[in-house]
């Protein structure tokens, strides 16, 4: 059984729906209830995936080694496919994330003024930017890729949640997000995880 590190609602659920639609049996683990968890992960930072005694931190990294491990067609198809998988992938955890990241460093390290007004407001239109990269890839598609939600679009849910944190900012996620937010929101294996993590999902208003 795996021993999966995860804050409910953060981007860590997402592996959280990934392990359910493998059917692979897990614990899921609230860092903020055990001492010490920078034992676990130094950098303190959620997911982080023991399999069998390998520790595996980085979300990226855990998706990856899920998939492969357990042979999911999406990582071993041809190269070409594989490409676009990883492309995908790292807009999620390298581009999109980082977008909110700056946002709550700003809102949670910054005394209120209208310069952090300015900022907050700049920083999301600079996520609204980034979201109609990816309104734009579904234009004519379901998913971001293939004919299934990957752990890909499970991600881009997840993150439209966050925008509740925001409820100051005009964050614009685009009708074709939309659309794949409700699609994902209603897959047994995102319903499950969530439930699992003691959490219920809210799409962006």
């Amino acid at each position: 059984m795996y021993t999966l590190y995860s804050l409910p609602g953060s981007c860590s659920t997402g592996i959280s729906v990934l392990l359910t639609k493998l059917g692979q049996p897990f614990e899921v683990v609230n860092p903020k209830e055990i001492e010490n968890y920078l034992s676990v992960s130094p950098t303190g930072q959620v997911p982080a995936l023991v399999d069998d005694g390998l520790l595996i931190t980085e979300g990226a990294a855990i998706a990856l080694y899920l998939l492969e491990k357990h042979d999911s067609e999406i990582v071993a198809g041809k190269l070409s496919d594989k490409a676009v998988f990883l492309r995908w992938l790292m807009f999620n955890y390298a581009t999109l994330h980082p977008a909110y990241s700056k946002l709550f460093a700003v809102n949670g390290n910054m005394e209120d003024s209208a310069e952090k007004t300015a900022l907050m407001q700049a920083l999301a239109d600079k996520l609204s930017d980034t979201w109609a990269i990816v309104d734009q890839r579904l234009e004519n598609q379901k998913f971001v890729v293939g004919e299934q939600a990957t752990v890909i679009d499970y991600l881009l849910a997840i993150y439209t949640g966050w925008n509740a944190f925001f409820p100051a900012q005009s964050i614009t996620v685009g009708d074709n997000v939309r659309k794949l937010v409700s699609t994902v929101a209603g897959l047994p294996e995102f319903q499950e995880a969530f439930a699992k993590e003691g959490n219920e999902f809210v799409a962006a208003a």
